[in-house]
């Protein structure tokens, strides 16, 4: 019986979590997509960005949680550890500017990476198991990680002016990775096409919005001053 009512909390919890996780996700989905179009050059767009901020840490919570006591797929934790770093350093990035990042963000960024490669290397071939997704996420999360290690430790004076850039890169990239795991569940029929796709449109975008900033920047360097 005590087995029985135990079994039931669990469950209910799992609902919860799950309840909890979708609609976070689909709000920052629908929140990330207004802060990236419409409030791009507006105002809004600070205001908007700390919704999605907000709304990206209680995914990740719940994504993480659905892991270390459900066993969620591979794919998505994957994702969730992803979305969670460059969420986080894209973040930081906007925070800092071309101040040096601190030893905090150091260590968060070894600590991303080292997770994302014990999973997967302690991870096994199964149903849910797809090579192809998995370790593009992964080099998804390495190329960040290593990135931000470099700039840290080496590379900080001669890139410090990029971190518009590596913002507009940071942030599209936490929700390309909402935007996959939303579409490879959805549309589980059509994978990996449907957990992939999203990343190749939204590095195209990140491509057009660097390039149109880099535009602007070139330009307003030619305006004289008055």
């Amino acid at each position: 019986m005590f087995a029985e009512s135990k079994k039931s909390h669990v469950k209910m919890i799992h609902a919860l979590n799950i309840i909890l996780h979708v609609t976070a996700g689909i709000a920052a989905l629908i929140v990330g997509a207004v802060t990236i179009i419409l409030c791009r050059r507006s105002n809004d767009h600070k205001r908007w960005g700390r919704y999605f901020l907000y709304l990206l840490c209680i995914v990740v919570s719940t994504g993480y949680l659905g892991w270390l006591f459900f066993r969620s797929q591979a794919f998505l934790l994957m994702l969730t550890l992803v979305s969670g770093y460059v969420g986080y350093s894209g973040f930081r990035t906007v925070r800092l500017r071309e101040r040096k990042a601190s030893n905090l963000d150091a260590l968060v960024a070894l600590f991303a990476l080292a997770t994302g490669i014990a999973y997967v290397v302690s991870l096994r071939e199964g149903k849910e198991w797809s090579p192809t997704v998995i370790y593009s996420t992964l080099g998804a999360l390495a190329l960040v990680t290593l990135y931000d290690l470099l700039k840290f430790l080496w590379l900080y004076p001669r890139i410090k002016s990029w971190w518009l850039y590596e913002h507009i890169y940071k942030m599209i990239s936490a929700f390309s990775a909402l935007l996959s795991a939303f579409a490879g569940t959805v549309l589980p029929q059509f994978k990996p096409y449907s957990q992939v796709g999203p990343g190749i449109a939204c590095t195209i975008l990140i491509v057009i919005f660097i390039i149109q900033q880099a535009r602007q920047r070139q330009l307003s360097s030619h305006i004289p001053a008055s």
